[in-house]
């Protein structure tokens, strides 16, 4: 599953510090919660942080800042009631500036273990950012932390969160952040069958493009990987992860995270590959990509085309 790097090794550098946001290709509808840094009752930080209303993008009347810390993590915390167990999308605000950290730690608190989600903070600002839809336990408690133990230069940030119930809402997503790569990377062919490949950082979050359950991939091909069978019954193959974050037979949410990118397997550089099966046909994914990427329903897997993807 090797890639003819033209752009790749360029690309993925230009692109290492992108905002983890993802954009659903439909909307959810369910009750959201929202925590500002303001929020009586809603929102802790240690003395090591202040207070600056000097952003415009800021949500509210003002936010959070601190200086990084490689020591500690220090985290600011936002808790919220989580009315019952299920999947929520967790989504971040915070005011964009060349002078804030690239690459701040926010943390999930979710049922399956905390998860940590980079953020570039100097990219994105004055908008809701999703961090990925994650599992999230009942109850009221500390959901997500702003963490200050980070290598990345700049102030951390901690300004306001949204959280929003997904069970039965987004019906597909992309399977990258929406800002790891732009609309032209994903209608690339593939080298030698119907397929893509997604020249990304390792450790780039990938995401199920749409509800289903996951089979792990351990093999010299596609390295650590996911086979994600769908609700509509096609296999959705994610290959060379550096990393999983779902157990194999587990049942995932359109927009859950299933692992990290990376490398492993027959790779010449870091990146996603993506393909699309129906039976054991293997289908061209660049058209159902391009409608993830421009908001729309993507074809059926089975209406898509079987050549004319590849070199």
């Amino acid at each position: 599953m090797r890639k003819r790097y033209l752009r790749g090794c360029v690309l993925a550098t230009a692109v290492a510090m992108a905002a983890a946001i993802l954009t659903p290709a439909t909307a959810a509808s369910a009750a959201t919660t929202i925590v500002d840094n303001d929020t009586a009752g809603r929102f802790t930080a240690s003395g090591n942080w202040g207070s600056s209303a000097w952003s415009s993008q800021r949500y509210g009347a003002n936010y959070m800042f601190a200086s990084p810390d490689t020591s500690a993590s220090d985290a600011a915390w936002y808790k919220a009631d989580i009315p019952a167990a299920g999947n929520y999308q967790v989504e971040v605000w915070y005011p964009a500036d060349a002078g804030y950290n690239d690459s701040t730690p926010f943390v999930v608190v979710a049922s399956s273990g905390s998860q940590t989600v980079r953020v570039n903070q100097r990219a994105n600002g004055g908008r809701w950012v999703s961090l990925g839809v994650f599992p999230l336990a009942a109850g009221d408690y500390n959901v997500v932390g702003v963490s200050r133990w980070t290598t990345g230069t700049g102030y951390v940030v901690a300004d306001a969160v949204r959280i929003t119930s997904s069970s039965g809402g987004t019906e597909f997503s992309m399977p990258l952040p929406r800002t790891a790569l732009p609309r032209s990377e994903y209608d690339d062919p593939h080298h030698d069958y119907p397929a893509i490949d997604l020249p990304v950082p390792t450790g780039t979050a990938a995401y199920a493009v749409r509800a289903g359950t996951v089979t792990r991939i351990n093999d010299s091909s596609c390295g650590q990987g996911i086979n994600l069978t769908g609700t509509d019954g096609a296999i959705y193959t994610y290959c060379h992860f550096s990393a999983w974050s779902v157990a194999s037979g587990a049942t995932v949410t359109a927009g859950q995270r299933i692992g990290s990118t990376g490398n492993t397997g027959n790779s010449t550089g870091p990146h996603l590959h993506f393909g699309i099966r129906t039976g054991t046909v293997r289908r061209c994914p660049q058209n159902f990509l391009l409608a993830l990427y421009d908001n729309v329903t993507p074809p059926a897997a089975t209406s898509l085309p079987t050549s004319g993807c590849s070199y």
